[in-house]
């Protein structure tokens, strides 16, 4: 078979490798040749087999310990409190926060959200409940497990197939093929960039958790109300005053 061929099969089959779901063992129609060579199923079972060989991954053997992994969460949550002073009361918290490893990520007003370890997450929402009275509060979990496991496998298997493609490219002769396995290479680059960026935040958001917390001046009773005199019906008295009258000018 013609290299140039050979070539056209082999980025085909990465591309295909490249949009199918880790571990599925699933091959695209438009990947199957009648020409009887071969390459392309080779070259699938290579880059499959290669995930198999992964403890922990969909397709492959768990590890020997069969230990169930060890769930990501994102912890958030949000309180109302009610202080006597407000001010004071956001800069001892944000001490706080900062003794905890923390920091404030935004403030608006008398709102402060704050990033802690989230080790530290309960003691943090603990601290912050014992400097005023709570108006309303709230606390979410989200688990990411799942989302995590599956970027870390596509990651796995876009960058054995950039491997297979810097090696096809090496081999490439024709100007033709050379062109299609540079545009492949640049989409396989940017999609391993966005797995990488979402992989980096989620496990940023699973190390450190969020609490917004807004401080809420506690409130005074109001000052007494003024009593208004009522006038009387005769002008000459609303004129002269009742006070006059009553200190006999």
């Amino acid at each position: 078979m013609p290299q140039s061929v050979v070539v056209r099969f082999l980025v085909l089959a990465l591309f295909v490798l490249a949009g199918c779901q880790a571990g599925s063992g699933y091959l695209s129609p438009a990947a199957e040749t009648s020409d009887g060579s071969g390459l392309l199923t080779v070259l699938a079972e290579d880059v499959q087999g290669d995930i198999a060989t992964n403890p922990g991954t969909k397709s492959g053997a768990r590890p020997a310990e069969n230990a169930a992994p060890e769930r990501m969460l994102i912890q958030r949550g949000q309180m109302r409190i009610e202080v006597v002073h407000p001010d004071d009361s956001s800069r001892a918290f944000l001490e706080a926060v900062k003794g905890f490893g923390g920091y404030l990520a935004q403030q608006s007003g008398r709102t402060l959200t704050v990033r802690v370890p989230a080790a530290r997450f309960d003691e943090a929402f603990a601290a912050l409940r014992a400097m005023g009275r709570v108006l309303d509060e709230s606390r979410e979990a989200s688990d990411v497990t799942e989302e995590f496991q599956d970027l870390g496998i596509r990651l796995d298997t876009a960058r054995k197939a950039r491997e297979r493609l810097l090696e096809v490219l090496q081999k490439a002769e024709k100007v033709d093929d050379i062109l299609r396995v540079e545009v492949e290479l640049r989409r396989l680059t940017e999609e391993i960039e966005r797995m990488e960026g979402r992989a980096k935040f989620l496990a940023d958001q699973v190390a450190m958790a969020t609490l917004q917390a807004t401080f809420v001046p506690k409130s005074e009773p109001p000052p007494p109300q003024k009593r208004t005199r009522q006038r009387s019906r005769y002008a000459w008295i609303n004129e002269a005053g009742p006070e006059s009258l009553l200190e006999g000018n």
